[in-house]
């Protein structure tokens, strides 16, 4: 029994599976002294009051565990209460502190005001008596204008900021009286410290010491010679830098590479930048354009080449240029750089084209013919109207035609070679040389868009009478006077239809090209 209630202490007692237990032991005739109803009401009644005493120690337990965070929960309560009313007083406090800061504030504003009140006519009437001083002394020396003491280094910026306002004020100052002397000093003195500066900013650029640099190009800012500064700038950026040898390559980067400085350094970045673009293209590239086109004078077609080259190049930069974000250089601007650098070889280049084009179409055609041993001569017009006339006459008469007769009607001696006269070869050529013609006028002349149109006609009109009246139309010409007579006892020759065949097969070539 004891053994059954310290299983039921360490399990809890559970009734199905009991009365499970039970009803198996009485179904199978299983006897149990523990579940034997005296014992059983035993176990349960003293499991009941352990369970009690089990309960009874835990109520305790909850009800001690329930009073201690009442009494921590009333510590917290009195804790947040404490801080809220510590709360409230730093607000309190910090209200009134910044209301003294206000306070503290409007005095030291209204003291400031009145301060600069008192010291800018101080400091104004001090520069006014240093000025005075100045102006004085160039009064007084007896010196000759061109015989200033040198400037010191040291106080360079400060005389700078004097003969710069004393400039102003001599301007105003009335000419042909006795402040003529003084004037001219001040004007010498003026030359020799901007001088002195620019000399400065050259020395500190070669030390790439950029805060002197845009301290003395501040300075400078207020004097004439500015644009000097930025001329001196541009001059040793690009001498440094720049060279001949591939300069369509180094002038984007060099013009990045300028422009990071020029911002930092000069007041107006824009400015110096468009002049820094426009001192390279009428500088370095124009010098390098014009040499490289004078030593090709000599041969047209060598220089129709690289004219066309070198400004499809600068074109290109120009294009480049424009998509870097350069500062001054939009598209305009630098389009009419680009015009401007060719406009002398623009105005010759057309009459060249033409004359190199006819020179070398003639020189394909005269060497084709040279080969094959042919005198190219004069046909006559009555022979090809009297045979139109008398295919007219056979429509209308069936009659027969006596063409063997145009012969002698025309003069020549009847061609009874299988000779054609016509080349593809030669149609290719002077093709390949028509386009490579119009591609230089279109690139060279794009910005010109009604000259353009009547130029590429000129080229055209070129074309037509070199391919298709010199070539062409002389082939067919010999073939229409060498048609044989009809005669049936001599073999006849039929080469006007070869004739016609590669006259079609050059007319798809032309048709091809256009």
């Amino acid at each position: 029994m004891t053994n059954f209630l310290i299983e039921l202490e360490q399990n809890p007692f559970d009734p199905t599976e009991f009365v499970e237990r039970f009803a198996w032991r009485a179904t199978n005739g299983v006897y149990d002294e523990s579940f034997d109803p005296q014992n059983l009401y035993d176990a349960f009644e003293q499991a009941i009051k352990s369970l009690k005493s089990i309960q009874d120690t835990h109520q305790k337990k909850c009800e001690r565990f329930e009073s201690v965070c009442k009494e921590a929960e009333k510590k917290h309560y009195i804790k947040i209460a404490e801080l809220q009313e510590k709360c409230k007083q730093c607000c309190n406090v910090f209200q009134e502190l910044d209301g003294h800061l206000d306070g503290v504030a409007t005095k030291v504003v209204y003291l400031g005001d009145q301060l600069e009140g008192v010291n800018t006519p101080r400091a104004r009437a001090e520069e006014a008596q240093k000025l005075m001083r100045q102006f004085s002394e160039f009064l007084k020396s007896t010196s000759a204008k061109n015989q200033q003491p040198a400037i010191d280094s040291s106080r360079l910026f400060e005389e700078a900021d004097v003969i710069q306002k004393l400039y102003l004020i001599s301007q105003e100052l009335p000419s042909g009286g006795k402040f003529d002397d003084a004037k001219e000093k001040i004007f010498y003195k003026y030359d020799q410290v901007e001088r002195e500066l620019i000399e400065e900013f050259v020395i500190a650029q070669r030390n790439d010491d950029k805060q002197r640099m845009k301290e003395i190009a501040k300075i400078l800012s207020h004097f004439k010679g500015y644009s000097q500064c930025m001329d001196a700038f541009i001059e040793n950026f690009q001498s440094t830098y720049l060279s001949s040898k591939s300069i369509f390559n180094e002038i984007v980067p060099l013009c990045l590479k300028s422009q990071a400085i020029v911002n930092e350094v000069f007041i107006n970045p824009e400015q110096v930048m468009s002049k820094f673009v426009l001192n390279i293209f009428y500088g370095k590239l124009q010098e390098y354009i014009t040499q490289e086109l004078d030593n090709e004078l000599n041969d047209s077609e060598s220089y129709l080449r690289l004219l066309h080259e070198l400004y499809s190049k600068t074109d290109k930069l120009a294009e480049q240029l424009n998509k870097s974000k350069i500062m001054g250089s939009d598209s305009v601007f630098l389009s009419q750089l680009t015009k401007s650098i060719f406009n002398k070889y623009l105005a010759t280049y057309m009459d060249i084209e033409c004359k190199t084009l006819k020179d070398k179409l003639s020189s394909i055609s005269d060497q084709f013919y040279e080969n094959k041993h042919h005198q190219k001569r004069t046909i006559p017009t009555s022979s090809i109207q009297e045979l139109k006339r008398d295919i007219q006459k056979k429509i209308e008469r069936t009659t027969n035609i006596n063409i063997g007769n145009l012969a002698n009607l025309s003069g020549l001696e009847m061609n009874n070679s299988s000779e054609t006269f016509l080349s593809e070869e030669v149609a290719i050529s002077i093709l390949q040389e028509t386009r490579v013609a119009f591609q230089r006028c279109e690139v060279l002349l794009k910005s010109s868009k009604d000259d353009l149109a009547n130029k590429i006609m000129e080229i055209f009109d070129i074309l037509l009478n070199y391919l298709c009246t010199d070539h062409i139309e002389y082939a067919l010409d010999l073939g229409l006077i060498s048609i044989p007579s009809p005669d049936p006892k001599t073999a006849p020759e039929i080469k006007f239809f070869e004739i016609a065949r590669q006259c079609n097969a050059i007319c798809h070539l032309l048709e091809k090209h256009l």
